[in-house]
């Protein structure tokens, strides 16, 4: 099975300590086999893999060696939780996606790492930002210390949302904010909603530098390679996104 894995996040990379990056989606639900594979091909061990048990949440959790293996090799855990963080060197975060947003968070000053899953519900919630906050309780990280990289996801030119999200939006941010992010199409109450740049202002409200933030730029709706749930209706074929504290 070919995992047609993707660059890694260049700035995260180049700093030496973490591994990052994310698969092009194509070879089906994310099973047992297929996270035995893509352990292969990192050389890593599955059973130091954590798959987030996502739920369009804003919950952030802090997980170990006790949670290595939740969601690829042992059950998931009852509750759910869209963000997790890490000190814990060799154990490798996931999260899977097929239109939303996959956020990795580095703190390569304090050596901390976490993820995130964010489509538009944990969006409106802040969960990026969240996510910089409890890193900043939990480890004392500084958020002008952490790198942030964004995957892939349905894009500004292609996520049409309606009036409901809008108003969703508008209980977490400003007007002014909300007229960067949604533009007005032709017809009445429909709009093309930019995820990135919301994740990006959530992220900088709690500290984090504008240069900081890195984006791919790919669209899963109109670039083929990656799995979008808009674009084929097959929930089944997911995004992997990962990042580990290399031992």
């Amino acid at each position: 099975m070919n995992l047609d894995l993707v660059r890694q996040f260049e700035k995260i990379e180049n700093t030496g300590v973490v591994l990052a990056g994310y698969t092009s989606g194509l070879c089906g639900e994310w099973t047992e086999e297929r996270f035995g594979h893509l352990a292969e091909e990192l050389k890593v061990d599955s059973a130091m893999m954590i798959m987030a048990n996502q739920h369009h949440t804003d919950l952030v959790k802090i997980v170990g060696l006790q949670e290595a293996g939740e969601g690829v090799i042992k059950p998931q855990p009852e509750e759910y939780f869209d963000a997790m963080i890490t000190a814990q060197k060799g154990i490798m975060l996931c999260v899977h996606t097929a239109d939303c947003v996959p956020i990795v968070f580095l703190d390569p000053v304090k050596e901390v790492v976490a993820i995130a899953h964010s489509g538009w519900v944990g969006c409106s919630k802040g969960i990026a930002g969240k996510t910089v906050r409890r890193m900043a309780e939990e480890y004392q990280c500084r958020p002008v210390d952490i790198i942030c990289g964004i995957g892939p996801y349905n894009r500004s030119c292609c996520y049409e949302v309606g009036e409901d999200v809008l108003e969703h939006f508008r209980e977490s941010f400003s007007d002014r904010e909300c007229g960067v992010m949604f533009k007005k199409k032709n017809q009445p109450g429909k709009y093309m909603l930019d995820l990135g740049n919301a994740i990006s202002l959530s992220l900088c409200r709690e500290g984090v530098k504008w240069e900081n933030i890195y984006e791919e730029g790919w669209c899963t709706y109109h670039t083929t390679q990656f799995s979008s749930w808009r674009r084929t209706g097959d929930r089944k074929k997911q995004i992997a996104t990962y990042i580990m504290l290399r031992l």
